[in-house]
């Protein structure tokens, strides 16, 4: 009903409603008038619906001469229909094309809502290496294509247009504003996305501190919109992530901690850099990395039975991926299954533990008596069908 009200408080305030409703009135009144003059005098308009046909085709100028007006009454009207019509679809053609050019300049400068974007993905903040951030989340998921990408930054739409120039994102979506506040998100409906990635933005911080404290009001921003989507939050300084679990942020990435750990390695063992790299490039090494379902019939039984129930040439069982899918729905069954006891100590320590629950937690090259849990996927090294 709100939406049914907007639209209408929208109409009457466009400056083209009056011309409109004027040239519609005269449209109509021409083809009564004309049927009134011509009727028993031309057989071609016995009834008030051929009047309005005429006036149609003679509005619109395309003049089929199915219908003529064969009084001098009816020839008059229809001249000055002629010439009304012509002023009128001038102005029509002018109004449409106006409003496709508004709608596009609103766009190319970030000031489009997309109230009905449903299962999107929501990137908050600038990179200088959004490009290939974005390229590689067209390329390797099969969920999010360009057209459902939105940006939220208060970056130039200079810097947004040529990111478009590449066939793989030109239906990218922007939205101008500032990405930790509620009513920039909503403008992105956040609350119908199915997954939000907040980058650790210092394209207007003046320091680290002040942009990971915009990713954590941009996460408790997120969270009281919806507890249902899905955030990743990039982070720089590591000292911050108690606040973040505490906003409720699904995952947290330290891309300072990332890239040490990745020299580390190297350092200490030869060609890690190389095995990383491949294993993030996906189709270019020909395999990936990846997460499974597990079928319900090995839940909560050993690993031992899925490695002889799930081996696949297509794929290796590195390991599990536990506690997946919607982090509030997942918490609250937690929770009431930790309530179904009448030993308070028993309660006490099943409320802990889903206190301490952790959300996406790997566990790799488990022993085979390691037990299956529910909201478990399976963690593979898929190979790649080249020809897909």
């Amino acid at each position: 009903m709100n939406n049914t009200n907007q639209l209408f408080n929208k109409i009457k305030r466009t400056p083209y409603l009056k011309p409109t409703a004027a040239f519609m009135t005269v449209f109509i009144f021409a083809g009564a008038l004309v049927y009134y003059v011509e009727t028993g005098e031309n057989p071609q308009f016995e009834t008030f619906i051929d009047g309005f046909w005429w006036a149609i085709i003679t509005f619109s100028t395309t003049g089929y001469g199915d219908k003529t007006p064969i009084t001098l009454g009816g020839r008059i009207i229809a001249v000055i229909t002629i010439f009304i019509g012509i002023a009128g679809m001038s102005f029509l053609s002018g109004v449409f094309a106006s409003v496709f050019v508004d709608r596009n300049s609103r766009a190319r400068r970030g000031l489009v809502d997309f109230p009905k974007l449903k299962d999107h993905l929501i990137i908050c903040g600038w990179s200088d290496e959004i490009k290939e951030i974005l390229q590689d989340i067209v390329a390797f998921s099969k969920d999010f294509s360009s057209d459902k990408i939105v940006i939220i930054s208060n970056i130039s739409s200079d810097k947004i247009e040529p990111l478009k120039e590449n066939r793989e994102l030109e239906q990218l979506k922007y939205v101008r504003g500032d990405y930790f506040s509620d009513s920039t998100l909503r403008r992105a409906n956040v609350t119908e996305a199915k997954k939000v990635l907040i980058l650790s933005d210092t394209y207007e911080s003046n320091a680290d501190a002040e942009a990971d404290s915009k990713t954590i009001m941009t996460v408790m921003t997120i969270r009281t919109l919806t507890k249902e989507v899905y955030i990743c939050a990039e982070m720089i300084n590591r000292k911050y992530e108690s606040n973040l679990k505490q906003a409720m942020c699904d995952e947290v990435l330290f891309k300072k901690d990332v890239s040490q750990k990745i020299l580390s390695y190297t350092s200490v063992e030869n060609g890690m850099g190389h095995i990383f790299y491949d294993l993030l490039s996906q189709k270019e090494n020909g395999s990936r990395i990846t997460t499974l379902e597990i079928d319900a019939k090995y839940i909560d039984g050993p690993f031992s039975d899925y490695k002889k129930g799930c081996s696949h040439a297509s794929y290796i069982i590195l390991g599990l991926l536990e506690n997946t899918g919607s982090p509030n729905k997942m918490k609250m069954e937690a929770l009431r299954a930790a309530q179904k006891t009448t030993n308070v100590s028993v309660l006490v320590d099943n409320l802990q533990s889903v206190k301490e629950l952790e959300v996406n937690k790997p566990v790799f090259a488990p022993e085979n008596e390691y037990i299956i849990k529910k909201h478990t996927q399976a963690i593979v090294l898929e190979k790649i069908n080249e020809s897909a």
